[in-house]
């Protein structure tokens, strides 16, 4: 008799450990979860992250409306960030095309100097654009 409770023990293991593998090889690929709420969230904008869930969970992807909200609040800061760059690069102050910087006229000072004067700078530029036309 207890070759046959061994047999039977034996048995249930086995099964245990066939559950075991169902169970693991029926789990969704890793972010799909995720992809089922960012499109249930695109197809139903109006409603709130607790209906989203019960929607998800009654079409068999199991969800809480907490993670809803954590995907939904992800998906905005993704939103803003991409919106952020192209506010700064507009940014800034406006600068006339014939505006002088304070370094080119330092650099004009230091050329008037080395050629003498600012006639000669004048000729010397006059003569530069000859060349160069």
């Amino acid at each position: 008799m207890p070759k046959k409770a061994k047999v039977k023990i034996e048995a249930e293991a086995t099964e245990d450990k066939s559950l075991e593998t169902a169970a693991t090889e029926a789990k969704p690929a890793r972010g799909a979860k995720t992809a089922a709420v960012k499109a249930a969230l695109k197809a139903h904008k109006n409603k709130s992250p607790k209906e989203i869930a019960e929607l998800l969970t009654a079409s068999g992807i199991p969800t809480t409306a907490g993670q809803v909200s954590n995907i939904k609040s992800l998906l905005a800061r993704k939103r803003k960030a991409k919106a952020e760059p192209a506010a700064e690069e507009t940014t800034g102050p406006v600068v006339p095309k014939d505006a002088v910087s304070v370094a080119l006229l330092v650099k004009a000072k230091k050329l008037v100097r080395e050629l003498g004067g600012v006639k000669e700078a004048k000729a010397a530029l006059n003569a530069l654009a000859q060349l160069l036309d």
